[in-house]
C-alpha cells in the first residue's frame, strides 16, 4: 500500500494513522499504546481507535476486568502499517522489479558463501491485482533459513564482511540485513516483510521456492526455515 502524506485516514493525517496502527500490528495491545502519539492533537485515543475500527483498520479483541479495551490490526490495518509515502510506479516497472527479485533469489541460494538461504518468496498486495496500474509498491513475504546454526556463525560472518557495527545486536543480525538488502537491490519500491503474510493479506502468490530451484545449494539436513531470526 502506498498513500500520500496529505491523505486523511479515519479522521487522522495519513502519517499519524499509520503510526497509530503500527502500535497494534499483529498483536493485542491496550488502547493506551496510542496515547503518546495523539498527545496535542485534541483526539482521545479511544475515539481514534474507534474511528480506525469503523474504517476497517483495527478490531477490538477484548475488554479486560479493569475496563480497558484491547485492540489488534485487521488485514487492511497491517497493510496500512506497512504503507509507504510517495509516487506510485507503473505495472511495467513493477514487473521488472519482480523479475530482478527472483533472479537475485536464485543467485543468493547458489552462493556457497552465504550464511542463510531463501526458502520462499511470496507476493501480496496491489501487484496481484492486474487491474491496478500504477502500483504503490511490490510487497514480498520472505521466509529464510540458516545453513549454520552455530551461535558464533553470525558474528564470524559479520566480521568477515569488513563492515563496522555500532552494536553487537547489529552484528548478529547482519546476515538477515544483508539478505534483505540483496533482495531489495536499493529499490524503495520493494517492500519485504518477514511476518506471516496471512496476517497482512488473504491473497498471495509464490514466486520462488528453493525446492524448485535447480541451481540452489540444498539446505542442510534438519535446517529449519523461519520468517524471524
Amino acid at each position: 500500500m502506498r498513500v500520500a502524506r496529505t491523505d486523511i485516514i479515519a479522521g487522522l493525517p495519513a502519517d499519524l494513522a499509520r503510526s497509530v496502527v503500527r502500535q497494534f500490528r499483529g498483536r493485542e495491545v491496550a488502547a493506551a499504546a496510542a496515547e503518546g502519539l495523539l498527545d496535542g492533537t485534541g483526539i482521545a485515543a479511544e475515539r481514534a481507535l474507534a474511528d480506525l475500527e469503523a474504517a476497517g483498520y483495527l478490531e477490538k479483541t477484548d475488554t479486560d476486568q479493569d475496563g480497558y479495551d484491547w485492540w489488534t490490526t485487521t488485514i487492511l490495518g497491517n497493510a496500512l502499517a506497512m504503507a509507504s509515502f510517495g509516487r506510485p510506479i507503473s505495472r511495467r516497472t513493477a514487473d521488472r522489479l519482480v523479475s530482478g527479485l527472483i533472479e537475485r533469489a536464485h543467485s543468493y541460494n547458489a552462493d556457497p558463501g552465504r550464511l542463510l538461504f531463501i526458502h520462499r518468496l511470496r507476493l501480496f498486495g496491489s501487484y496481484l491485482d492486474q487491474s491496478v496500474d500504477p502500483i504503490g509498491d511490490v510487497d514480498v513475504e520472505l521466509v529464510y533459513g540458516r545453513r549454520n546454526n552455530d551461535p558464533r556463525a553470525a558474528a564470524d560472518y559479520a566480521a568477515a564482511s569488513g563492515r563496522t557495527f555500532s552494536t553487537y545486536l547489529e552484528k548478529l543480525t547482519w546476515p538477515v540485513t544483508e539478505l534483505v538488502q540483496h533482495l531489495k537491490n536499493r529499490s524503495a519500491f520493494i517492500n519485504i516483510t518477514m511476518e506471516d503474510v496471512s496476517l497482512i493479506s488473504d491473497r498471495v502468490e509464490t514466486v520462488y521456492l528453493i525446492s524448485e530451484d535447480a541451481s540452489a545449494l540444498p539446505p542442510p539436513d534438519r535446517a529449519r526455515s523461519t520468517s524471524r531470526d
